[in-house]
């Protein structure tokens, strides 16, 4: 097989560490409402990813702005814990003031798309979000000058719908099986892309069991650099 021309990197907890964001929100959240310092981090987490789970079909259909489902989430949330009166809004920008200040890469992250970018490969991110939330996240880092596209939901459907992979892949000049796709979520990142034609590559840090066989590569991590960079190319 020739080595590949193009990387496609999921964002949210593959480059970006978005799980901390939303714990850094939920903790600041917690600070003011009783109800959820009560719970365990690992409830508080699954409650809001459920909440955000029933929503973000809302939002990809651009029916539910990005800043009425934060709304919208954690005052059921609140609700969930019997927090009756709640001020939503107020509830939302304290979530999100405290989660936009633990903005930062994942580890390896950014050296790993800086030594791609540097052997030639073209490079996106491909991620089921709008695309004004996901390019502050990608400024942040300082993840966007490596970058030759991205592709969200603006512009193509969610993963695992086989024509955003394809999208990403347009926007790469390259045509599927030359691209490598790179994500932590087995179904949008691993088994769609591999569907799609793609060469799939699951990021597990944290050793999760896998639903099924991995059809191509396991990736652990970005770090050991030379490791991660052999993996992808």
């Amino acid at each position: 097989m020739p080595p590949p021309r193009a990387v496609i990197f999921d964002l949210d907890d593959t480059l970006f560490d978005d799980a901390g964001c939303t714990l850094a929100g939920l903790n600041a959240l917690a600070v003011q409402y009783p109800a959820l310092a009560a719970l365990s981090q690992a409830d508080l987490f699954a409650r809001h990813a459920a909440l955000l789970a029933a929503l973000e079909g809302e939002v990809y259909a651009g029916r539910l702005s990005v800043e009425a489902c934060r709304v919208r989430r954690l005052g059921q949330l609140l609700e969930s814990v019997g927090v009756a009166g709640a001020d939503a809004g107020a509830a939302a920008r304290t979530y999100h003031a405290a989660g936009r200040a633990h903005y930062r890469a994942l580890p390896g992250a950014l050296e790993l798309v800086q030594a791609l970018h540097a052997r030639g490969l073209r490079l996106a991110v491909l991620t089921n979000y709008p695309g004004g939330v996901q390019t502050a996240k990608l400024d942040a880092c300082g993840l966007s000058p490596y970058l030759h596209a991205s592709v969200t939901t603006t512009d193509a459907p969610p993963k695992p719908d086989p024509a955003s992979y394809h999208a990403a892949c347009r926007a790469l000049g390259v045509r599927p099986e030359q691209a490598v796709m790179v994500g932590d979520h087995w179904h949008n990142d691993v088994v769609g892309a591999a569907k799609a034609g793609l060469i799939a590559v699951w990021y597990n840090p944290t050793g999760r069991l896998a639903p099924g066989e991995v059809p191509h590569t396991l990736l652990h991590g970005f770090l050991p650099l030379d490791a991660a960079l052999h993996a992808l190319t």
